[in-house]
């Protein structure tokens, strides 16, 4: 009720709302931080570029979303502000003053899947002028609201927000850019890393969450030894810095074997070391998000318990996902138990033999995701 008298209370003060063919500034909130789920909202901004390049797209996120975002070629502002579910009334003061030192005035604010959050709302309603659209607990709030969709992807959910205002590209895969500089900070990393410059396999071991996504460490062991001893590649294990210390420890029971550069990269970092490498042997987690949006072979362990249409890269040609049968009951202890290391070692072999180790191969991957664009060093 509330909520509607707002809205009626808005629709007397402001007059004239654009119609979503004539929009021509986008703001996007996007302030829930995991790293998968900003991944899966990067096509939305692609899709908006590639059917109206004349709207401006403003994005107003904090942490790992400047982040993310930093060198996106889809995106033309970031404006940084206090987290509004922790503090709306200075989230709210930031963005209103961001905007007016910008001259951006919305015509529209949207919001994605993962930031259906009532104080996200009333920051787009308190912060900005325009129309509301987009995922929202209180749709009473939003002039054109969406419901998710089970049966869609969180990416194709996520692309709905776009076709709010008409554009209807269709984008299936992420992306994450990152600069030179991000770029030769990588290959630094990895000399350092793999002197010899062997075929290089990178480890996503650990996670920092709290979900059960690990898997058996004896069997993590055993593909590492088999990766190295017996194929001929240099294994380089990437993390969070909250990681290191469980990362040292797998490392030291698989022989001493490969070499960390956790806690060593920006997210764009990560991108390039990524794109940088041959194949990557991962968790579901962060860093596989990432590696899926440069688009370097991967096998991917994934929990049965999760929902692999949602967050999967399912149908993607050089992605590997071994996992159990659906499940609803996490049994105590479960370390992806029904992930054998044959299974994991055969879709290496596949994937390695598919998609060989080359140079060419790295480089491609390194032009596709290098930018220019630098949006903190404007801001």
């Amino acid at each position: 009720m509330l909520a509607g008298l707002l809205l009626a209370v808005e629709g007397l003060v402001r007059k004239g709302r654009v119609a979503p063919e004539q929009v021509n500034q986008v703001l996007v909130l996007e302030y829930r931080l995991p790293l998968g789920n900003l991944v899966h909202m990067t096509p939305v901004f692609e899709a908006i570029k590639r059917s109206r390049p004349e709207v401006e797209v403003t994005v107003a996120t904090l942490g790992l979303g400047l982040q993310v975002l930093r060198h996106s070629p889809f995106v033309d502002h970031l404006i940084e502000t206090p987290d509004p579910t922790k503090n709306l009334a200075a989230a709210v003061r930031a963005l209103r003053k961001s905007l007016k030192r910008l001259g951006i005035r919305p015509d529209c604010v949207l919001t994605g899947v993962a930031d259906q959050r009532t104080r996200i709302a009333l920051t787009a309603m308190l912060g900005s002028g325009g129309w509301r659209g987009g995922y929202t607990l209180k749709p009473a709030l939003y002039y054109r609201p969406l419901a998710h969709d089970g049966g869609l992807s969180l990416i194709r959910n996520n692309l709905r927000v776009a076709k709010l205002i008409g554009c209807d590209a269709e984008i299936t895969q992420p992306q994450v850019f990152f600069s030179k500089r991000d770029a030769v900070t990588a290959e630094t990393l990895l000399r350092d890393a793999n002197p010899e410059g062997r075929p290089l396999a990178v480890m996503v071991t650990h996670h920092s969450g709290t979900q059960p996504k690990a898997w058996h460490t004896e069997r993590f062991v055993e593909v590492i030894r088999n990766v190295v001893l017996e194929r001929g590649f240099s294994v380089v294990y990437v993390g969070t810095a909250s990681d290191a210390e469980a990362i040292g420890a797998i490392r030291d029971c698989a022989g001493g074997l490969g070499r960390s550069i956790a806690g060593k990269t920006s997210v764009s970092e990560l991108a390039a070391v990524l794109a940088l490498s041959d194949v990557v042997v991962t968790i579901d987690t962060g860093s596989m998000h990432i590696g899926r949006a440069v688009g370097v072979p991967m096998v991917v362990l994934g929990p049965s318990w999760d929902k692999t249409l949602e967050w999967m890269p399912l149908g993607v040609e050089n992605v590997r996902i071994r996992r159990g049968e659906d499940r609803i009951h996490v049994p105590a202890g479960y370390q992806l138990d029904e992930i054998s290391v044959d299974s994991v070692l055969a879709a290496f072999s596949e994937l390695t033999t598919l998609y060989p180790p080359s140079a060419e191969a790295r480089q491609s991957r390194l032009q596709a995701g290098m930018s220019e664009v630098d949006h903190m060093m404007i801001r």
